[in-house]
């Protein structure tokens, strides 16, 4: 974070004050290099300063300091009348000469005069500066003992401007800022939305972003590159052909590719877009970015941050390449502003081993740091990491009087309310547990052998679910009543009964289950062959399989039975109808009679 009006000073001066003065007053320069774009300088007299130059008219071969009455800072340093003890300076008031104390530490002083200006209201030498570019200039200073504060503040330096002088803006941290994210969607513009984690269902692919602050320098060592190391889960595949680097908000197409471990281990070839350059110029040390794939869970990534950089193998006995060296030559100038924004983006997929519903990161983490070399050490940062949530939900069938567990019961599962767009499945290894396949999923798309599909994980089971039909959406039911899905990203699912046991009822509106909320322990019990059993503990051929699911109980209503015709009563309902046919026949004639002879 910024720490406006902080101090960062960079001192025009050399620290052996008291030298006598051998010209007049004349003006030079100072230069900062490694100045932070968009951030202000702005440069305070403290003394006057006569210098007396070398042959060459460049250099100082001695230089003495004066301050006088009037200048803004001097009853701050030796009171009013010039007779405070300063602990730093001695000031003669007969000459107005100012030299630095005996066994002053250079930190200390820097400290007192950062504070000094800090604390108080004084007005700059000349016009502040906001940088546009690495390179702030002053000119025409008259010579003196400057200090230079910046909106970005930290460290104090002390230099000289006899008569132009060039210090280096040492207050950048390299990557104050790392941080790694993974897409969660886009917003109303369109804009990927980014967050510390995710939910996703296995085959589904989504970005990760790695983006960071990189500076020129590390105090005052030039940096010569930065890396990118990453390591992620094994239930997460790269791919790394949809890597992005951009520096400064520009893409850096040219990268170069080393894989140690897939199909192509120990052979480098060219990754990204080099339409720029004619195939046949093209060099690989004019890439702008190194990936080198260290087996299929860990990569690197390396930019070059100087100019005109080489490279160079380290090859073993059978001639494959074990790692490389970047070499710079001894000036070699940076290649970007500083500070300046790295961002990378690339693709994943969740693979059909992902770990279901646990609340550890189990092996759907990601997490990466960045690291820096500079001309004389190594540093790094923190790793940040993101997590990945793939979810799982089960259910009992059971009859609802007696409680008894239900096989056969049929369902198709959808992801919407109207049961339009299904969730494709295959069966696993355990009989009633399902797995969301990779049909119609991204992953069928991904190159690279390192993929985990449900079809390749579970490809015994694949022929008999589907029977040589199209890909169905069905989960039925086993003995104990059960049946689970694995591999889904949280939300809200329907899981439609199409057929029920025999002699029930099959339900008329579908269950909606949720995802990721309420998980509890979904216990069942299989022998060796994924064969499952309706028991409660596990014993010498059934051992437990604990799945944490989102479930629910649904029971079933047997069917009541309608009166039916042509059974063994037929004879005794139809003479009996017969009878009172008659019955009726008669009385009515003998009624007929008896009004004839009563009329």
């Amino acid at each position: 974070m910024k720490k406006f009006l902080s101090i960062l000073l960079v001192l025009t001066m050399v620290l052996s004050l008291g030298i006598t003065a051998f010209a007049a007053e004349e003006t030079g320069s100072i230069t900062i290099s490694n100045a932070t774009k968009d951030e202000t300088y702005t440069v305070y007299k403290i003394f006057d300063a006569s210098i007396k130059l070398a042959a060459d008219n460049q250099t100082a071969e001695a230089v003495s300091y004066t301050i006088e009455t009037d200048n803004q800072f001097f009853t701050a340093l030796f009171g009013a009348d010039g007779t405070a003890v300063n602990t730093y300076f001695a000031y003669n008031a007969n000459t107005g000469s100012v030299t630095k104390k005996e066994g002053v530490n250079d930190s200390e002083l820097i400290k007192y005069l950062t504070e000094l200006v800090e604390n108080g209201s004084y007005t700059p030498a000349t016009t502040p500066v906001i940088a546009s570019t690495k390179t702030v200039e002053f000119q025409d200073l008259p010579y003196g003992y400057y200090l230079i504060t910046s909106t970005l503040g930290a460290t104090v330096t002390i230099n000289s401007n006899t008569p132009d002088v060039t210090v280096i803006d040492k207050n950048q941290e390299p990557v104050p800022d790392f941080d790694k994210q993974v897409q969660t969607g886009v917003n109303d513009a369109g804009e990927p939305i980014w967050s510390d984690s995710n939910t996703a269902g296995i085959g589904d692919k989504f970005a990760y972003r790695i983006s960071f602050t990189a500076t020129n320098y590390e105090g005052d060592k030039k940096i010569k590159y930065y890396q990118v190391h990453d390591e992620k889960g094994d239930a997460l595949w790269a791919e790394f052909d949809s890597f992005t680097v951009k520096v400064g908000g520009v893409e850096l197409k040219r990268g170069y590719y080393l894989s140690q471990g897939g199909e192509n281990t120990n052979n480098w070839e060219y990754l990204g877009d080099w339409s720029a350059i004619p195939e046949a110029e093209r060099d690989r040390e004019d890439a702008q970015w190194y990936l080198v794939h260290l087996g299929y869970d860990q990569f690197r990534i390396t930019i070059p941050w100087l100019e005109n950089h080489t490279l160079t193998d380290n090859l073993d006995t059978q001639g494959n390449v074990t790692s490389y060296n970047l070499g710079f030559a001894e000036n070699a100038a940076s290649k970007y502003d500083s500070p300046i924004s790295v961002e990378i983006t690339y693709d994943v997929v969740v693979e059909a081993n992902a770990a279901i519903g646990d609340t550890t990161h189990g092996n759907r983490f990601n997490k990466a740091y960045a690291s820096w070399t500079s001309e004389h050490e190594t540093g790094s940062n923190t790793p940040d990491e993101v997590t990945t949530y793939v979810y799982g939900i089960g259910l009992l069938k059971d009859d609802g009087s007696t409680g008894i567990n239900l096989a056969g019961a049929k369902f198709r599962i959808y992801s919407d309310a109207d049961c339009t767009v299904p969730v494709y499945v295959i069966p696993t290894d355990v009989e009633g547990v399902y797995i969301v396949d990779s049909y119609g999923k991204p992953i069928e798309s991904v190159t690279g052998t390192g993929k985990i599909s449900a079809r390749t994980l579970f490809a015994e089971y694949v022929d008999a679910y589907l029977n040589g039909a199209v890909q169905d959406n069905y989960v039925v039911s086993q003995t104990n009543g059960k049946l689970a899905i694995l591999g889904l990203a949280a939300g809200t699912y329907y899981l439609k009964e199409v057929e029920a046991p025999a002699g029930y009822n099959a339900l008329s509106l579908p269950i909606e289950i949720k995802a990721g909320e309420g998980i509890r322990p979904f216990t069942i019990y299989a022998d060796k062959d994924g064969k499952v059993a309706d028991i409660q503990t596990e014993d010498a051929t059934y051992k437990e399989h604990r799945l944490d699911l989102t479930h629910t109980v649904v029971h079933n209503s047997k069917g009541v039975e309608l009166p039916s015709t042509g059974g063994e009563g037929t004879f005794w309902l139809i003479t009996i109808g017969t009878l009172l046919a008659i019955g009726f026949a008669v009385f009515l004639i003998t009624h007929k009679k008896m009004s004839i002879y009563t009329d």
